[in-house]
């Protein structure tokens, strides 16, 4: 039986189905998140055709579930997510060494297509539901963020860096005692 993926990450992504192509032969781990989500595309495509008829709840979970393996998907076909293949987040654990240097993170921003702002965040900020219409990278430089997306929590130190795909709301927070100041980038 031959099913025509409405989501397939070819149809999806043109400009990068070369880099599909690619990955598929060069990386087992990029293989293995891209199988799992044509296994999600499959079972949600079976139930929009009324081939399946599950719970609207766990329908609502496949497509969460679909989307976040989408945005991990297109972070690393464009190159701008390289946490470990094997891990499912988006955050790079101590990227930079602290104390970390603004320009160090800025050359190595510019190089992946990104630009690099200062911003600081003023203590017990929270931003709800903010949206950026880029893919952003953003990396603490004193203080501590913490960030959810995807209804995932992640807590970012000096150092680390996170990647946000653009369109993807998130929450974000400055638990810190003061002042944290990050770095942003906009590709």
């Amino acid at each position: 039986m031959n099913i025509e993926h409405h989501r397939d990450l070819a149809h999806e992504f043109p400009e990068l189905k070369a880099r599909i192509h690619e990955l598929k032969l060069d990386s087992a781990a990029f293989r293995r998140l891209y199988a799992a989500y044509q296994e999600l595309d499959n079972e949600i495509y079976r139930i929009e055709q009324e081939i399946e008829t599950p719970s609207d709840a766990y329908t609502e979970d496949l497509k969460w579930r679909r989307l976040r393996l989408k945005d991990r998907l297109y972070g690393l076909l464009t190159g701008h997510l390289h946490t470990p293949l094997d891990a499912e987040e988006f955050v790079v654990r101590g990227k930079f060494p602290a104390p970390v240097a603004e320009d160090a993170v800025r050359r190595d921003w510019e190089t992946r297509g990104f630009d690099c702002s200062a911003v600081s965040e003023p203590t017990g900020l929270v931003r709800r539901n903010a949206v950026y219409e880029r893919d952003a990278l953003i990396t603490v430089l004193e203080g501590r963020l913490d960030l959810q997306m995807h209804d995932v929590d992640y807590v970012l130190d000096p150092g680390d860096e996170m990647y946000v795909p653009r369109g993807v709301p998130f929450t974000l927070r400055n638990t810190a005692a003061g002042e944290t100041r990050c770095l942003l980038g906009l590709d």
